[in-house]
């Protein structure tokens, strides 16, 4: 099947997820309110403290509120996308991935894109349009080159952002368990919210090599901020590629060992 046809129904499951979340109504209303509202008081959290304490390991306030809207814009798009992950467990246990795999689809799709929140999808246009605006009022944009660059770097966080969460769909077929992973992994990425060089050197490693948590969230930033050696670009695109590869043979592996409800 195509690329063209899989968008297809990516954006008929999308539209079905956008009807059930409509339903709900006030409820949805709610959740959407709260999502912004939680956002603006952990802006304003960090805006007073960086206000009283000055610059933080070398940059500037400004820089550091933007290292925490790039986190929000990769987080929110990973997981707006990928949120089928919340789901797969009941599919898995409940014996309804049988029929997936019985569809012309990859078997990937429905585990990783079977649930597509609309909700997080409408929070990043408020969020990109504030960045746009931050970045202008404080001319923290030097040069277009490191837009394209940034761009480049935000498809290769959503790539890796796929394969993380194949990976624990994956651990999901095996062990049938995927809530905790999902916890560690969130836990994991909200240490990107300040620049991850606050961290000790074995820290940072560890970050971007085992948990690629700076790869996901730190590079792209310093990439638009103009703080991104090539050699770092190079590296955050061959460790997403090592992850793509490894999480597509670990998942083939986990289904070779798939049994089904009805076995």
């Amino acid at each position: 099947m195509n690329l063209k046809k899989l968008i297809k129904i990516w954006l008929l499951i999308a539209s079905r997820v956008a009807q059930v979340q409509i339903m709900t109504g006030w409820g949805g209303l709610a959740f959407l309110f709260g999502k912004i509202v939680r956002f603006l008081f952990f802006f304003v959290f960090i805006f007073s403290v960086l206000s009283r304490s000055g610059p933080l390991i070398g940059y500037s306030r400004e820089q550091v509120i933007m290292f925490f809207l790039i986190f929000n814009l990769i987080d929110i798009s990973t997981q707006a996308l990928f949120r089928g992950v919340y789901q797969f467990r009941r599919l898995v246990v409940e014996g309804d991935y049988d029929f997936d795999l019985l569809r012309p689809l990859p078997s990937f799709f429905r585990p990783i894109f079977g649930w597509t929140d609309v909700l997080d999808i409408i929070t990043l246009i408020p969020l990109i349009i504030y960045l746009c605006l931050f970045v202008a009022r404080n001319n923290l944009l030097t040069s277009f080159g490191f837009v394209l660059i940034f761009i480049l770097l935000f498809f290769n966080s959503l790539v890796l952002g796929f394969s993380l969460h194949l990976f624990v769909c994956a651990v999901c077929v095996l062990t049938t368990e995927i809530d905790h992973l999902v916890w560690v992994y969130r836990d994991l990425t909200s240490m990107a919210r300040f620049p991850t060089d606050i961290y000790f050197k074995w820290v940072q490693y560890l970050l971007t090599f085992t948990i690629p948590v700076i790869i996901l969230f730190t590079v792209p930033a310093k990439a638009l901020l103009g703080l991104l050696s090539w050699p770092w670009v190079i590296l955050a695109l061959v460790i997403s590629g090592l992850f793509l590869w490894g999480s597509l043979r670990f998942w083939r592996f986990a289904l070779s060992k798939y049994s089904s409800a009805s076995s």
